[in-house]
C-alpha cells in the first residue's frame, strides 16, 4: 500500500509539479543561424543559411534534467531533440541546444518538455525574392585620384588620373548574409559598350554579419580615351544602381575654367592681414591677388597650371610673378600664390590670371573711375580701365542704391 502512494507521488510530481515550476518561471529563448563559420545573432535567417540554433535558458529541478525528455517543434519538422543539455556558468541555470534545418517559411517554433510547452520563439525566414527586393545600394559614388588627391568626381582629364573607383553603402534590412553565395559585382563600361570590366566586390566577415556596409571596386585598367565611362552595381538578378563619368581631354578643361569672383589678400602697415574686395588707397604694405576659379563642367577634378601676372601701363606684356598648381573643381577654387610689396606695385594697373598664355582674368588696383559732369552739362570720361567681376559687382550695387533712392523720392 504504501510503495503504491510512493510510486503515485513521484508520478504526481514529474507530471504535474514540474510542469507547472517550469512553465511559471520567465522562459529565454534565443535563434541565431550559422553560415560559413560565421553566426549571425538577432537577425532574420537567411534561406541559404546552414543551419538554424535555437538556444533555451531554464532553470530545471533535478527531476527534469534529462536531455531526452525536451524537443523543439519547428513548423513543417518533425519534433527535434535537444542536441545539447549543460549548466551555465554560474550553475543555476542549466542551457538547452536544439539544432535543424532553415524552415522553408517563417513560422514559431515551441519548447516542449515531454507533452508540455514551455515557451515559444519565433523563427523568421528570409526568401531569396525578400531579400533581393529590399537590397539598396546608397550613395554611389565614383573617385579619381588626382596628385595624390581622391576626389568624388564625374568629369575628369584623361592624361591626369592617377586611379578610378567607385564605392557605395550597401544595405539590407535583413542583413547582408546571402551576399557569400549571390555575390555583388561592379560594371565598368564605355558608353558604346566597347569595353566592359566586371569586377567581384569581396566582402569581410564584419560586412557579412551587419545590415550595411561600405564598399568599393577598382577597374583593372584605367580609361586613357576621352568619352563617357559608367559603373553599374549589380548583385544577381538585380541592378542595384549607376554611376556616370566622363572623360575630357586637356584642352576642354582648360576651355571650361571660369573665374567666378576675385579678392585681394593684403597685409596692412599696422602688420595686420585681411582680404578686402577693393585694393584700398592707403596703409598697405603688401598685397596679392586671389582668383576663384571653377570648372563648368559638372563634378570637374583637373589639375590647371596657373601665372599671375603684374600688368604696367605702358610696357609690353605682362610679366610673371607667380606660378601656381591648383587642383580645380566645379566649386569655387582660390587661386591665391603669394603677395608683393607695394613698393613693387606702385607702377602696376592690374594682375591677370593666365592659363596657357590666355587670359582668363584681370584685378585692377586701382577703385572703379567714376565719370564727371563739366560745367556744360556734359561728362568728362573715365581714364581707361580693366572691367573685372569686381566692377560689377560694384556697378550693381551703385544702381541698386540708385534705384532706392529714386524710389523714396
Amino acid at each position: 500500500m504504501w510503495r503504491w502512494i510512493r510510486h503515485w507521488r513521484a508520478w504526481a510530481m514529474n507530471e504535474i509539479v514540474i510542469p507547472r515550476r517550469l512553465a511559471g518561471q520567465p522562459q529565454s529563448l534565443y535563434s541565431r543561424s550559422e553560415k560559413g563559420g560565421l553566426t549571425l545573432e538577432n537577425q532574420p535567417v537567411p534561406w541559404c543559411a546552414e543551419a538554424v540554433i535555437v538556444e533555451a535558458l531554464l532553470r530545471l529541478p533535478q527531476a527534469a534534467r534529462k536531455r531526452g525528455d525536451f524537443t523543439l517543434r519547428v513548423p513543417g519538422f518533425d519534433p527535434f531533440p535537444a542536441d545539447i543539455l549543460k549548466t551555465d556558468e554560474v550553475g543555476q541555470r542549466h542551457r538547452l541546444y536544439f539544432r535543424f534545418p532553415v524552415p522553408k517559411a517563417s513560422g514559431t517554433a515551441e519548447l516542449m518538455w515531454r507533452q508540455h510547452v514551455l515557451g515559444r520563439v519565433e523563427i523568421p525566414v528570409v526568401t531569396p525574392e525578400q531579400f533581393l527586393s529590399e537590397l539598396r545600394l546608397h550613395l554611389p559614388t565614383a573617385f579619381v585620384s588626382v596628385e595624390g588627391r581622391s576626389v568624388a568626381a564625374q568629369t575628369f582629364v584623361t592624361t591626369q588620373q592617377k586611379g578610378l573607383s567607385a564605392s557605395g553603402m550597401i544595405q539590407s534590412p535583413t542583413g547582408l548574409m546571402p551576399l557569400i553565395d549571390l555575390g555583388l559585382n561592379a560594371t565598368f563600361r564605355t558608353a558604346r559598350g566597347t569595353k566592359t570590366v566586371v569586377t567581384s566586390v569581396p566582402l569581410t566577415a564584419t560586412q557579412l554579419l551587419g545590415r550595411e556596409a561600405l564598399v568599393s571596386a577598382l577597374p583593372p585598367r584605367l580609361p586613357r580615351k576621352a568619352g563617357e565611362w559608367t559603373v553599374t552595381w549589380t548583385c544577381p538578378g538585380r541592378e542595384l544602381a549607376t554611376t556616370r563619368l566622363q572623360a575630357v581631354t586637356p584642352r576642354v578643361f582648360r576651355d571650361s575654367l571660369r573665374v567666378s569672383d576675385t579678392r585681394f589678400g593684403i597685409v596692412t602697415t599696422d602688420g595686420e592681414f585681411r582680404v578686402v574686395r577693393q585694393m584700398p588707397a592707403e596703409g598697405v604694405a603688401k598685397a596679392g591677388p586671389c582668383f576663384f576659379v571653377a570648372s563648368r563642367e559638372p563634378g570637374m577634378a583637373g589639375l590647371a597650371e596657373f601665372e599671375i601676372g603684374v600688368q604696367i601701363p605702358g610696357s609690353e606684356g605682362s610679366p610673371t610673378v607667380f606660378e601656381q598648381t591648383v587642383l580645380i573643381t566645379d566649386g569655387p577654387t582660390p587661386v591665391a600664390a603669394g603677395m608683393l610689396p607695394m613698393s613693387e606695385l606702385k607702377h602696376a594697373s592690374a594682375f591677370e590670371l593666365r592659363l596657357k598664355g590666355r587670359v582668363l582674368n584681370v584685378l585692377p588696383l586701382s577703385p572703379v573711375p567714376a565719370a564727371t559732369f563739366t560745367a556744360e552739362g556734359g561728362f568728362k570720361p573715365p581714364p581707361e580701365f580693366s572691367w573685372s567681376a569686381t566692377a560689377e559687382d560694384e556697378l550693381s550695387e551703385r544702381l541698386a542704391r540708385l534705384m532706392g533712392a529714386h524710389k523714396d523720392e
